[in-house]
């Protein structure tokens, strides 16, 4: 199965990508010695990246993190430890809602630590937008959109990303709350050979004692044959007929 390529889990935001002959991380929560993408700044996507053998990211990102590496900058191809990676930056989703703005100043008061941690790493961390990476190999397109596809995507947005991605063997997305249907709707745009949707948020939000919504709320609007990743889970796809 020189054509497969497996998916894990890490946690949090975290996957492992393998090829038969390479393997490549993203967003790792804890470190790990492997060639690493990060995709944003958010604390738990940067846990991992003090370790990591090689390292991409933004420019102003590896500025920040004070490491040397390849730099991400939007639509340009960047060769990266036997990869090329395809990044496109997003307007992430917005911070709240009036309800989860509610549900995140409850968080706080009852976890006045933790929030006030978070809060003094979220002044540090620069004004860098996330990133949706496509990251290929031997000819195989694998497209990790994070949590790009929310029901406040903008058109003229979701066709940019439509248009770089379309077609790819593998696209991973991950949802935000009260996105799922969003997710697995928009989805199906991208035309891929094989869809997975990830929990990439329920862990931070069970950490902050935020409600979380079952994937199955995404895998209903997802396209047909849609396969799901839990954190701890590995699925192993070919990626040709």
């Amino acid at each position: 199965m020189n054509d497969a390529v497996t998916v894990r889990h890490l946690g949090m935001s975290g996957l492992r990508l393998s090829w038969p002959d390479a393997v490549v991380t993203l967003d790792p929560p804890y470190v790990v010695r492997e060639p690493t993408v990060v995709t944003w700044t958010e604390a738990e996507r940067v846990a991992g990246a003090a370790g990591a053998s090689a390292l991409a990211a933004a420019p102003e990102v590896l500025t920040w993190l004070d490491r040397d590496g390849a730099a991400l900058r939007d639509g340009e191809l960047t060769a990266f430890e036997g990869f090329e990676l395809l990044p496109t930056a997003y307007t992430p989703i917005p911070y709240a809602t009036n309800a989860e703005a509610l549900r995140k100043t409850w968080s706080a008061l009852r976890m006045p630590t933790l929030a006030a941690r978070r809060l003094s790493f979220a002044v540090r961390r620069p004004p860098s937008p996330p990133l949706a990476v496509e990251i290929r190999r031997g000819g195989v397109r694998v497209v990790v959109l994070g949590q790009v596809l929310h029901r406040f995507l903008q058109p003229t947005e979701r066709d940019r990303l439509v248009e770089r991605y379309a077609g790819a063997d593998m696209v991973i997305a991950g949802t935000d709350y009260d996105d799922e249907e969003a997710t697995g709707r928009l989805l199906a745009d991208f035309g891929a050979r094989t869809n997975v949707i990830a929990d990439l948020t329920g862990s931070i939000r069970r950490k902050l004692r935020l409600p979380v919504r079952p994937l199955e709320i995404a895998l209903k609007a997802a396209p047909a044959g849609t396969l799901r990743l839990d954190p701890g889970d590995t699925l192993t796809t070919r990626t040709a007929p």
